[in-house]
């Protein structure tokens, strides 16, 4: 007797898939980087005249998070210290071609704490394991709506939960709110390289490593909007590059590359 076809039609079809991490090309390899021949971009993020106001988050709403607070909590979306903007997320938007770079293992955290999203602006990688924690001692849930990639909405129940993701592709940005507590916000700038970075308080940014060549050099800020500059970085060489925000701000920025 002849064994049945189908199932062994399947399996090879389930193995073929698996191979191909389920059903798409299999990864490329990584583009060398000759380090010798690398540079940096680095700059500042600034604000002209008077930064607009910030208002009072209603924590006072839940007692459990105005206990973890001595006053009122600004909303923190619109940090200038002296001109120089915080939270501002600075990125290389073309110019990187086709090169591929190895996906870190290492997670990037953004934490609840005081019923306020930590870092408040965060970079990851596609691919990158992105650690939701819940430093509070009560429910959250995160809520991420990207436009690229699939959403997502849990909870983390008690303190000291945590919760992984990875998203799958490129976007700048994608919102993170909590759905128990509203005026939760945090943002993800997710990319497929490593040239990104959030400023500081002293609105600085350093993209290190790059590699020779001709490049758009991107912002986004949640209130102030985005702008770009283009960047000529020769071998081992080094640029400045200096973005400034003006006038009306907007809210808030635009989600999406």
């Amino acid at each position: 007797m002849s064994r049945p076809v189908f199932p062994v039609l399947l399996l090879t079809l389930a193995l073929a898939l698996q191979a191909c991490g389920e059903g798409g090309a299999p990864p490329r390899p990584v583009t060398p980087l000759d380090l010798s021949t690398t540079g940096t971009i680095r700059g500042r993020v600034t604000f002209e005249g008077a930064p607009p106001p910030m208002p009072a988050l209603p924590i006072g709403s839940d007692p459990a998070c105005a206990a973890q607070h001595a006053g009122p909590v600004l909303s923190g979306d619109a940090l200038v210290h002296d001109g120089l903007v915080e939270n501002a997320f600075v990125y290389i938007s073309e110019g990187l071609g086709e090169r591929v770079f190895a996906v870190p293992s290492d997670p990037v955290t953004m934490d609840q704490r005081g019923c306020i999203y930590l870092p408040r602006v965060l970079g990851a990688r596609v691919g990158q394991p992105i650690r939701f924690l819940n430093s509070d001692p009560l429910l959250h849930n995160v809520h991420g709506t990207p436009a690229a990639s699939s959403a997502w909405n849990f909870a983390v129940g008690v303190q000291g939960a945590s919760r992984t993701i990875r998203i799958a592709k490129p976007e700048v940005m994608i919102s993170v709110r909590c759905d128990v507590h509203p005026w939760m916000q945090g943002w993800i700038g997710v990319l497929d390289h490593p040239y990104f970075a959030v400023t500081g308080a002293d609105g600085r940014f350093t993209l290190a490593e790059v590699p020779p060549g001709d490049y758009v050099v991107a912002v986004w800020h949640e209130r102030f909007g985005r702008g770009q500059s283009r960047v000529q970085l020769e071998p081992r060489g080094a640029r400045e590059v200096a973005f400034g925000f003006r006038g009306s701000p907007v809210r808030p920025a635009p989600a999406g590359n």
